[in-house]
């Protein structure tokens, strides 16, 4: 375990993503494998790194982007303001269903009317292509 810690130490993300051969030269490498075979992997040490360990640094890259969390201006006036409003109909169509509300009247002064908002979350593929566009009105 505290060869396993050196090595994950010793790695220092900077700026550029490691590649995949980075990856699969460093010594952190076989750690990744003796662990993954512990829990009951039995696939190649190439395999692993390229369909589950990679992808996790490419999404850690592009979790970072503040793009994938528009408000509502940005997210009806950005590139993919199609796919927000079709996610934002999904959103209003599931919560009819499910009877979350009933429309009435403006209530009187006297009365609080309850704030809502949108919650935008663009999901993305490992590589960083779009993946989902998430929707939530949230009050």
């Amino acid at each position: 375990q505290e060869k396993g810690d050196r090595a994950l130490n010793s790695m220092i993300l900077e700026d550029e993503l490691p590649s995949i051969r980075d990856v699969l030269e460093s010594p952190l490498a076989k750690f990744i494998h003796f662990a993954a075979n512990a829990c009951g992997y039995n696939g190649t040490a190439e395999d692993l790194m390229v369909n589950w360990i990679h992808p996790l640094f490419l999404k850690a890259k592009a979790k970072a982007s503040k793009h994938d969390n528009p408000n509502w201006w940005q997210a009806m006036n950005g590139p993919f303001a199609d796919e927000y409003w079709q996610a934002a109909c999904k959103e209003i169509r599931t919560l009819e269903e499910m009877g979350a509300w009933d429309v009435v009247d403006r209530p009187s002064s006297e009365k609080n009317v309850i704030k809502s908002t949108w919650a935008f979350k663009l999901k993305r593929f490992p590589d960083g292509l779009a993946k989902k566009f998430k929707t939530r009105f949230c009050a």
